[in-house]
């Protein structure tokens, strides 16, 4: 078994309770055999959080490699193309060095993703199904900036499909003008297209017309996030996904093999790449838990941008506890403590 995790010195504000959590998760797992391979930049800061916050904690029987690349971070906005391809040379290097140990399995978690105690046993549990129907399991956790749950559907031509269409959402008819305006312009150069993207984005806040279950009953589709490609579903639940992420995840040995980049231009997440493009032409299923669910640390945002961040947050994924709603999934955004020497409450 190969664990990995990955982070730069502007993404370490979580390794203390990262560290925490997984050094539970190996624990009730008791695993003989594995190692955790932390990928970062060359930085001090990576050096000294790597070694104090997760090599100190784990396990005695776990093996620790720190692998530290020269890596050009300028990282100015979330998910830009410089930004993904950081990632995913993080993440080939820890494929790479992964299948040089010959992993039998490969848990890559991502170093804001706080993991349950239950997170491996119950991927581990999963692979195993049908004779290892499954060769990528996901324990889902709310997205970044505190949105929908990771898992659901889409196709090979919209990697996650729109949880409400244009036709399901209540639009101004100002904003609907405006853009039957825009695509009556002949010059669709990439101006045009950056203000269409601008409107689309403006549409996409526009609220649903209904909520999914009467939406769905006037005409079901599929629907791109967890909570509206199976609504009411949480705990005890393991349901097909058409893409995963890359912060709590399970590998199996084929999966890791062909856990590969080449063509990935930075264009979308480098996880959506590797299912839509290695694993689903390939045969490959893969499927998402909402039964052991993940904590995420969070960058807050302050306005409409989404590298406008105000301040870092913990996003605490849980089910409902009881009424009609017993197990459903759920979320809190709360102040992130990382529970250190010397940290002061926030104000």
């Amino acid at each position: 078994m190969i664990i990995a995790t990955y982070a730069t010195k502007k993404y370490i504000y979580a390794l203390p309770n990262f560290g925490r959590r997984l050094a539970s998760a190996l624990y009730q797992t008791k695993l003989k055999n594995a190692k955790v391979i932390f990928v970062g930049d060359a930085s001090v800061e990576i050096e000294e959080y790597a070694t104090k916050y997760i090599k100190n904690v784990l396990p005695r029987n776990i093996d620790f490699v720190l692998e530290q690349l020269s890596l050009e971070d300028s990282q100015k906005e979330n998910y830009k193309v410089d930004t993904q391809l950081l990632i995913a040379q993080m993440q080939s290097h820890a494929f790479t060095l992964a299948r040089s140990y010959d992993a039998k399995q490969f848990w890559s978690l991502e170093s804001d993703v706080l993991v349950p105690p239950n997170a491996l046993s119950v991927s581990q549990d999963i692979l195993k199904f049908d004779h290892g129907y499954y060769d990528v399991a996901m324990c889902s956790y709310p997205s970044q900036g505190g949105g929908a749950y990771l898992g659901g559907r889409g196709d090979y031509w919209s990697y996650i499909f729109e949880d409400f269409l244009e036709s399901e959402r209540s639009i101004p008819k100002e904003l609907l003008q405006r853009k039957k305006e825009h695509l009556q312009i002949e010059d669709k150069n990439e101006a045009w297209a950056e203000k269409m993207h601008e409107l689309s984005d403006e549409i996409k806040k526009c609220p649903p017309k209904n909520n999914v279950y009467a939406l769905n009953g006037k005409k079901w589709r599929r629907r791109g996030w967890m909570e509206y490609a199976y609504p009411s579903i949480g705990k005890g639940a393991i349901v097909p996904t058409d893409w995963v992420g890359l912060g709590c995840t399970l590998l199996s040995k084929k999966a890791l093999a062909l856990a590969h980049f080449d063509g990935y231009e930075g264009k979308g997440t480098q996880d959506l790449y590797l299912g839509w493009h290695r694993w689903k032409p390939n045969g490959l299923n893969m499927c998402v838990t909402s039964h052991a669910i993940c904590d995420h640390v969070i960058r807050e945002r302050a306005g409409d941008a989404q590298q406008d961040y105000k301040q870092i947050k913990i996003c605490n994924a849980y089910h409902q506890p009881d009424g009609e709603y017993e197990g459903h999934l759920r979320q809190r955004i709360g102040e992130h403590y990382q529970f250190v020497a010397g940290e002061k409450p926030k104000d």
